[in-house]
């Protein structure tokens, strides 16, 4: 056959096929699945961007170095020969005195030419509000809304800012650099650079950090970084985008999971559904292939066609996947837009590719196989009447195993993550299998009542077994979809949201000293408000690890690096912190004399290479304490309590001088309580995180939303399930049917044959589906989103219930069709 020849039959081939409908489910579930990948892929890359850009303005530059001394003229020399642009400023506490009153505030002194990227919106005298690259003008000053509530202040008054005198000539409302929005808890003063010296707040020895600002295109910043990275001071750090809102990103990681494993149930759902399309559609067209190879095509062209046809099905479910799932992604953008900007950049051209890529890479672990088997039919099965058998051996399973397996890491972001998951599916699908097989086995042996539907339902189940086993494998995993959409995925979500529950502290007191303890909790007690939790502190730096000096430039780890050369807040006490949960050790237990132990949290422990066993060092106040970690914890920082890295047992550190901290709870009404408490105790700190939290909480009920309209996606996918899984047995119940209207059996009684039938298997299937998902949302909740384990008893019933109930309606059409095909028709196709 010439070249043209064999296009013009490949084009005829396709076009019949895809016109005959046969690979119409088969098509909807590479679209649906195409469109939960591509829409994971899109929001994640366009997020990533939009984040990566707005960081950039959060820290009114592209790079900053952060020190407690100035920069050395040697690095402001090289950025300028390279063509950046620079700026500056300081940060201190100090104290702001206006009309006999003073409150602690957070001075920032600025430069000329701050900010160099985003925008400062500052309120002036007028009631206007102005936005742009803005800064306080000599001899002005400019406070957020917090110091002039605390201090009663109008704009005009005079502040006096150590040795010097300003006027108060804006309120900011937006600084681009406030600590990243919303890390900036003491009330802020902002004034010119030039000012500083009037001050004379900066001496020897002052605690201040000096911000040098760098800004220029993308390769010349990352150069430059290159460069800075080895010239800059030893006790400075670089900071840089990915750095910048941390909890925004955490909390998005998050949710991008929570998307990510929906997409992987939904392609594990396509997955059955290709796995059973496929054998349906090879099974009634193997006597077409001996009949293509009886007219001359061999057994390789035969092959052509078939993956010609597979190929461009792929590649048409690629692409109309793609753009469903970019126009899902427009739905989640309107949702996460307040977090990560109003414009959001457009996907960068490779995330178009990965529906495409993930519909080919779909059929060929799935479609792939079997369709080698097309090249044993020989030309005399036209002859036969049964489907001549095939060999596959391992190839089918391991390229299933392996296109599930990339798929999987690449949408959860873990591949050993992904791994865990994927072996709960497959543990799943077995452990179904090994107990279907067994209860078919069984209903062989068991009375089958007098009732013509359910003798004859049951009769149908056990006779063709394997067919049974299919069935009740591919409808469990449908109804764990449901299940998993339904009940657990409240849970999970829910698990999530509680996180943050809506009582928790939005006020934190810092430096409560010793004698001031009881006066603390008698100033609670007598506004009626529950005793604070009072946590001992002291500041201390991690010396050595098993007597080997910690250095920070051993760690290739930025923020390894970062936690090396920072101060650590240590605590004692006698119990588990609340909310902290033990994954490695043991806890001390009460006793007169304990001895010298730590408690480490377990992400700072994996950062820096901490084991349990392991003697830490710690440098306080030039006293070295030394014991072993005795146990690693799990901290739920999103709980916003008082929670530490390190904690050591009672009276491990009684001999040094320590600060208490505590966190609370206080409605917007009850404000005055924290002037009244700070007007008794002047020197505690009462730090804000009220907008953090309100911030986190808005974001988690928003994404939440539009993590349950990706949920709809494998929704589809599960209906799809249950719809291929009864298509998949139609030619079998049309033939039993025929034979049993030819032996006399009504219409009522065949419909409640099939019903029995469809009933029995709907329960069962449930009953395993339920298991199924409490396994998979306790093994989601733990090893990918570090929720508390969540199990549901209602499952079980409900998987039963709705098991029967789905099925059956889910069959109906099919019920109906068989009912209505007259005996003369089946047994003439016999």
């Amino acid at each position: 056959m010439t070249l043209a020849g064999r296009l013009t039959l490949v084009f005829r081939f396709i076009r019949r096929e895809l016109v005959s409908g046969e690979l119409t489910i088969l098509a909807l579930a590479l679209v649906v699945a195409v469109m939960a990948m591509s829409s994971v892929a899109f929001f994640s890359d366009r997020v990533e961007r939009a984040l990566t850009t707005q960081a950039t303005q959060l820290l009114a530059a592209d790079l900053v170095l952060n020190g407690n001394q100035p920069a050395p003229e040697s690095i402001r020399r090289e950025a300028e020969k390279r063509g950046l642009r620079l700026a500056d400023n300081i940060s201190f506490p100090s104290m702001v005195f206006s009309d006999g009153q003073a409150a602690l505030a957070t001075y920032k002194s600025v430069s000329d030419n701050y900010p160099l990227r985003g925008e400062v919106s500052v309120r002036l005298a007028d009631g206007r509000i102005e936005t742009g690259s803005l800064r306080p003008a000599a001899g002005t000053a400019w406070a957020d809304a917090r110091l002039m509530r605390r201090l009663k202040l109008k704009l005009g008054d005079t502040l006096g800012v150590g040795g010097a005198q300003l006027r108060l000539a804006g309120e900011i409302v937006r600084e681009p650099d406030g600590a990243m929005d919303l890390y900036n808890f003491v009330p802020r003063l902002m004034f010119n650079r030039a000012d500083l010296a009037a001050t004379g707040l900066i001496q020897e020895g002052s605690r201040a950090r000096w911000r040098l600002m760098f800004a220029g295109d993308d390769r010349g910043v990352a150069d430059f970084r290159q460069w800075l990275e080895k010239a800059k001071p030893k006790d400075a750090r670089l900071e840089n985008v990915e750095e910048a809102r941390p909890e925004v990103r955490t909390a998005l990681e998050r949710a991008r999971r929570f998307l990510g494993l929906t997409a992987m149930l939904t392609v594990a759902l396509a997955a059955s559904v290709v796995a059973l399309v496929v054998r349906r559609y090879l099974a009634r067209h193997w006597q077409q292939v001996a009949v293509l190879r009886c007219l001359g095509l061999t057994a390789g062209e035969v092959w052509g066609l078939f993956v010609s046809l597979f190929l461009l099905l792929g590649l048409l479910a690629g692409a109309l996947g793609t753009a469903g799932g970019f126009g899902v992604q427009l739905a989640l953008m309107r949702l996460a837009s307040g977090y990560v900007g109003e414009i959001l950049p457009d996907p960068g051209w490779l995330t178009w590719l990965v529906g495409p890529l993930a519909s080919l890479v779909l059929l060929a672990g799935l479609a792939l196989p079997p369709l080698m088997g097309i090249r044993d039919v020989p030309p005399a099965a036209v002859l036969r009447d049964e489907l001549t058998p095939t060999r596959q051996g391992v190839l089918a399973p391991l390229l299933a195993l392996v296109a599930l397996l990339g798929l999987a890491a690449w949408q959860v972001g873990d591949l050993a993550v992904a791994g865990w998951l994927l072996a709960g599916m497959l543990g799943f699908f077995a452990a179904v299998g090994a107990l279907a097989l067994g209860v078919v086995h069984l209903m062989r042996r068991l009375p089958r009542g007098r009732r013509v539907g359910w003798r004859f339902g049951i009769a149908n189940i056990a006779r063709r077994h394997w067919l049974a086993v299919i069935q009740i494998v591919s409808l469990s995993v449908g109804l764990m979809a449901l299940l998993t959409l339904t009940i657990v995925r409240d849970d999970l979500i829910g698990a999530w949201q509680r996180s943050v529950p809506a009582d928790a502290p939005n006020k934190f007191v810092i430096n409560i000293q010793r004698h001031q303890l009881d006066g603390v909790r008698n100033a609670f007690a007598a506004e009626g408000r529950a005793a604070p939790e009072l946590a001992p502190m002291v500041r201390a730096r991690l010396i050595a690890i098993n007597e080997h000096p910690v250095r920070p430039s051993a760690y290739e780890d930025e923020r390894a690096r970062r936690l090396a050369e920072r101060e650590f807040n240590l605590s004692w006490r006698d119990e588990l912190p609340p909310g902290n949960k033990l994954t490695a050790g043991q806890w001390w237990q009460p006793q007169k004399r304990i001895p010298p132990q730590f408690s480490v949290e377990r992400g700072l422990a994996d950062t820096l290479g901490i084991k349990l066993g392991d003697m830490l060092a710690f440098d306080l106040a030039g006293t070295t304490y030394r014991a072993k970690v005795t146990s690693l914890r799990e901290v739920p920082w999103d709980s916003f309590r008082v929670n530490f890295f390190v904690i050591g047992t009672p009276g491990q550190f009684s001999q040094q001088p320590a600060s208490w901290i505590t966190s609370f709870r206080l409605e917007a009404v009850d404000e005055d309580f924290v002037n009244r408490l700070v007007g008794e105790f002047p020197n505690l700190t009462v730090i804000d995180v009220g907008a953090i939290l309100t911030e986190v909480r808005a974001m988690m009920d928003k994404l939440s939303r539009g993590i349950e309209a990706m949920f709809g996606l494998a929704l589809a996918a599960g209906v799809l399930v249950l719809w291929a899984s009864l298509a998949a047995t139609r030619d079998e119940r049309l033939f039993d049917v025929g034979l049993m209207r030819a032996l006399g059996a009504s219409r009522r009684q065949v419909r409640s044959v099939v019903l029995a039938e469809l009933a029995w298997l709907g329960a069962f299937s449930g009953l395993l589906a339920a298991l199924g998902a409490m396994g998979i949302g306790a093994l989601a909740s733990v090893k990918l989103f570090n929720l508390p384990l969540v199990f549901n008893p209602w499952l079980l019933p409900a998987g039963v219930v709705s098991g029967a109930l789905v099925v059956v309606v889910a069959g109906w059409p099919l019920v109906g069709r068989v009912t209505r095909t007259s005996p003369m028709a089946v047994l003439r196709a016999i």
